[in-house]
């Protein structure tokens, strides 16, 4: 055998190659092993025994780090080496990262173990105070909120470890250290941002400060502007009071949707403002003795907050129950009234029609004999025919509208002479021949009436009878088709022309007639209508207040559609018509019902436009959508995210309790001193909040918006109409009737206005008096001596010469003079229809400015009756007034009837409704605002960290050198809302809105809250 061949005792190659592949692993190995010295056991446990003890060091580093930079949060860095080491897009992260930084790093450096020779040391990169060392610090921290901001993870990189035996490093490592800690500092922040957001958010925006202004303004004015519509004595409707008490239940109310809870300090002073603002019938006196808490209101910053009893901080005015305005059509009903009994025919309704048929059934033809005489000249030609009618028969009618019917037979005589000449000599030759044909003549008339009524049988019919048994229609269809053929020249000539070549187009077809009508017709029609015009009157739509005051309502437009889905109703139509009369009725009704629904569509368009101007012009003065705003002021003002509760705080999972404490704890808008919030630098004062309420519209005073009045009511001749002129008058007799002030130069100016505006009442008083006989006797048969009685006797309804201009004004007056007239033995139909003209008469006389008054004789007036009522209301609080309550209640009810408020639907049209406006915007800040949180501690007994926001520098030794160099500074909670607020009452004075004589109310400090360093001013741009 060969040794090739002989595999016995051999290794596979494979196994070999794995062999020779492990040593050489193992080879390489040893030698690393030899490179590379090792770490003796001392060492390595001295650097484990400092990593550990690292960790609680660092843990309450980052905790004291994180209580100083809430203490002193950075909202705004400052502009210094350190400041520009924080970012500005997240300042107050950037001051928590550097403060751990600078904290770990000296709280590492005391942290060392020893085992035998070896020491371990841990530390951080050193620190020399400039920007990009501090960035490099900066940087080197991780910081992210856990638990909802109840703790946080932090991360702290490059720490180094190193051991050192005998003066040398005989090791060292490169670690990042992350532990979890429990502080809060990061929900104080948030929720206090937050909270600061929720207060400078837009009302339509979501949930903040000014949708709870919005929602608790529009319940006051609401409320208010209803009790003064009522009689109360409010000048004020919507105060700065009011701004300021809704202003502060409203952030309460943030506090508690943001930290579960509000302020007990702030609770306790809203609850004792609420009843110092008066407000009591608008909460329903939940808030207890009125006297108790008014003596314990000195001032809302005064009130300790630590009290055993929570206050409930509340001030949530409950929407008042406003009905819809109704809106009717009287004037528009009265306006078709007089026209239809005026203008109205009804011929349309009395109308027969006659038909002519011509039938020509044979004719015979005949040519014109050709007569030629050779060798003669025709000179002349003569044709002459003779018509021959005869009645060939006379068939019985088909129909009852067949009036007649016959066949003639006509025949026609036909002569033709001709002339000729020939040599001087004449010669004449006749021709004859005869014509015939027979002819069918038919004349039928019926009833075409033509006028508003639908169609319906009409029955009885041309004979005497129905509704008032009248002639209606008797022998109306022959004296059609007499008519008719009269206007051919009678049945003979018909025939004839049937026939005759150019005859044909001569025939007249149609002829219309009408019939006589009862004489009681147009009485009873008027009666008809004078009931129809009653009850169209009485038609009405609810017209949301809402829609009034954000300029979307249109009550012509509506009750334009209610009439047309009500016409049937109103028309009452029969199946069938009781004779002509009662089908001249029914056209009647649909003609008023017509003219009514014509004026209503044109002050439908007329509305529309005006419409248009309102939301032009007070939409620039709200805040934000109009519509919008009043939708959200009516429909949620019980509507407040959050827990708003105080019992029920909004805890974080771990149980996190967050109690704000603001300072001052109540933002009055009167100014506060050191001695109250001790944040207030001694000497100075700041003002927590201003605000500005601005009324709209104020007319006719000297500080209305004249061009918003203008615009919308066509106005620019500054004088006011006879009812708000009339009002001022009767405010100024309450105010003088109220005496009390004897011969004093403001009861002698009183005087003086009052009868300055009384002549001028009086005169516009006479002209409508002169005008009130002028249409009640037009037409009426009433005499003039007999309406001159009524109208004295009319007096007596109102004696006093400012509620009979009223009465005039508003319309009440035409029915007192129909009383009257009555009285005086004039029929009642004749006395309702001198009402109607008169009623009329006086809407023209307000259109046309006719009764108006200066604008300035009536705001002299009203001037001096709110000084008046302002001096009254000082000597009452004053206690000058102690025994003269009654007087005092007399002088500042006259104030309050002040006319005020811009009216919807101006003359000569149904005023529907008084609406009025205010913008009102608060600005406010903090001195101080704080938020405490319980915190937990090493030991397990728990601390508590603050949140301040105060103004204040934040600080920190970032070099080592013992000074503190400025970071930033944590901006004051400061904030600005603004909304809308409109009320809408029903027509009629007093109407809404203010009448103290100051339209645009600005607090004490208005436009700048803070402390007055005299830095900004009231001329500043808003």
């Amino acid at each position: 055998m060969r040794l090739a061949d002989d595999d016995r005792g051999r290794v596979p190659f494979a196994l070999v190659g794995v062999l020779l592949l492990l040593g050489a692993s193992v080879y390489a190995t040893g030698v690393a092993d030899r490179a590379r010295p090792s770490i003796e056991r001392p060492a390595a446990a001295a650097m484990d025994d400092v990593v550990r003890d690292a960790r609680p060091a660092l843990s309450d580093a980052v905790r004291d780090a994180a209580h100083d930079a809430a203490r002193e949060p950075v909202t705004t860095p400052a502009d210094t080496a350190a400041g520009r080491a924080i970012n500005d897009s997240r300042p107050f992260l950037d001051g928590l990262r550097l403060r751990i930084a600078l904290a770990a790093r000296e709280s590492l450096s005391g942290v060392r173990r020893e085992h035998g020779a070896a020491e371990a040391r841990i530390g951080l990169p050193t620190v020399d105070g400039s920007t990009a060392s501090l960035r490099r610090a900066k940087s080197g921290v991780e910081v992210v909120p856990v638990d909802g901001g109840a703790a946080m993870r932090v991360t702290v990189r490059n720490v180094t470890v190193r051991a050192i035996e005998e003066g040398r490093t005989v090791a060292h490592r490169r670690m990042n250290v992350t532990l979890t800690v429990e502080t809060p500092v990061f929900a104080l922040h948030q929720r206090t941002r937050e909270y600061e957001r929720r207060l400078n958010r837009d009302a339509l925006a979501g949930e903040g400060l000014a949708r709870g202004l919005t929602t608790r303004l529009t319940a006051v004015a609401m409320a208010r502007g209803n009790a003064r519509y009522a009689g109360a004595p409010i000048r004020n409707v919507l105060a700065n009071r009011h701004v300021e008490l809704s202003t502060n239940a409203a952030v309460l109310a943030q506090q508690r949707a943001v930290f579960g809870r509000h302020d007990p300090a702030g609770a306790r002073a809203v609850d004792v403002a609420t009843v110092g603002v008066g407000v009591l019938d608008i909460l329903g006196g939940r808030h207890g003795d009125a006297a108790t808490a008014t003596k314990a209101l000195v001032n809302p910053n005064a009130v300790d907050g630590a009290t055993t009893d929570p206050a409930s901080g509340e001030f949530d005015p409950q929407q008042p129950t406003t009905e819809p305005i109704d809106a009717g059509p009287e004037a528009a009903a009265d306006r078709a009234y007089l026209d239809a009994i005026s203008e109205s025919s009804t011929a349309g309704s009395y109308r027969v029609r006659s038909e002519l048929r011509v039938t020509v059934l044979t004719q015979s033809s005949a040519r014109t004999p050709e007569h030629r005489l050779d060798n003669w000249t025709l000179v002349d030609r003569e044709h002459t025919e003779r018509t021959v009618v005869t009645t060939v028969q006379e068939p019985e009618a088909e129909s009852a509208e067949t009036v007649v019917d016959t066949v003639r037979k006509v025949t026609i005589h036909h002569t033709v002479e001709r002339r000729w000449r020939r040599n001087g000599t004449t010669r004449t030759t006749t021709a004859e021949w005869t014509e015939t044909a027979r002819v069918a003549v038919r004349v039928t008339a019926a009833y075409a009436p033509a006028d508003a009524a639908p169609d319906r049988p009409t029955e009885p019919l041309f004979e005497r009878g129905g509704a008032l048994g009248g002639p209606n229609l008797a022998g109306a269809r022959e004296r059609a088709a007499d008519a008719l053929l009269q206007a051919n020249g009678g049945l003979d000539a018909v025939a004839a022309r049937a026939v005759a070549a150019d005859g044909k187009s001569a025939i007249v077809h149609q002829r219309t007639v009408t019939s006589a009508r009862p004489s009681a017709l147009d009485a009873w029609i008027a009666a008809d209508l004078r009931g129809l015009r009653r009850e169209v009157a009485n038609v009405s739509v609810s017209v949301p207040r809402s829609a009034i005051a954000s300029g979307d309502a249109n009550a012509p437009a509506r009750l334009a559609e209610e009439l047309r889905d009500r016409r049937a109703e109103l028309l009452d139509v029969p199946t069938a018509y009781d004779g002509a009369a009662d089908r001249a009725r029914v056209a009647a009704r649909a003609a008023f019902l017509e003219r009514v629904l014509a004026e209503l569509d044109a002050r439908a368009a007329d509305a529309r436009d005006r419409n248009v101007d309102y939301r032009d012009e007070f939409g620039d003065r709200a805040t934000a959508g109009l519509s919008k705003l009043i939708e959200l002021g009516r429909t949620e003002a019980r509507t407040f995210s959050g827990v708003d509760s105080y019992e029920q705080s909004a805890a974080v999972e771990d149980g996190l309790v967050l109690t704000p404490d603001g300072g001052p704890a109540y933002l009055t808008l009167g100014a506060i001193d050191h001695e109250l919030e001790p944040s207030v630098p001694p000497g100075a004062s700041a003002h927590p909040l201003t605000a500005r309420t601005t009324n709209w519209v104020a007319v006719p005073y000297g500080d209305a918006a004249d061009g918003i009045v203008d615009t919308l009511m066509g106005g620019g001749t500054r004088r006011v109409s006879l009812e708000t002129a009339a009002g001022t008058l009767i405010a100024a007799n309450r105010t003088a009737g109220a005496g009390g002030d004897g011969g004093s130069a403001a009861s002698t100016a009183l005087a003086a206005n009052r009868a300055e505006l009384a002549a001028a009442v009086g005169s516009s008083v006479e002209r409508a008096e002169a005008a009130v006989c002028d249409a009640a006797t037009n037409g009426t048969g009433i005499g003039q001596s007999t309406c001159r009685a009524a109208v004295v006797d009319a007096r007596d309804r109102w004696p006093a010469l400012g509620s009979r201009a009223q009465s005039m004004a508003d319309g009440s007056y035409a029915a007192a003079f129909e009383g009257a007239l009555t009285a005086r033995g004039v029929d009642a139909a004749t006395a309702d229809e001198a009402a109607v003209r008169v009623r009329v008469r006086l809407r023209q006389l307000s259109e046309g400015q006719a009764t108006s008054v200066p604008a300035a004789t009536t705001n002299q007036t009203a001037s001096v009756v709110r000084r008046a009522a302002r001096e009254t209301a000082r000597k009452r609080v004053s206690g000058a007034l102690e025994n003269a309550s009654a007087t005092a209640t007399r002088r500042l009810t006259g104030a309050s009837r002040l006319p005020a408020g811009l009216p919807v639907a101006p003359p000569p049209y149904t005023w529907i409704a008084t609406v009025n406006g205010w913008s009102v915007t608060v600005r406010g800040e903090y001195q101080r605002f704080t938020v405490r949180a319980r915190a937990p501690a090493p030991d397990g007994a728990g601390s508590t960290v603050r949140y301040v926001r105060d103004g204040a520098a934040a600080r920190l030794d970032v070099d080592g050198d013992g000074e503190q160099e400025r970071l930033g500074r944590s901006e004051r909670v400061d904030f600005e809302a603004a909304t809308t607020v409109v009320a809408v009452v029903p027509p009629g004075m007093p109407g809404v809105g203010d009448v103290d004589g100051n339209r645009d109310e600005k607090s004490p400090g208005w436009p700048c809250p803070g402390v007055d360093d005299g830095s900004c001013t009231a001329d500043e741009p808003e």
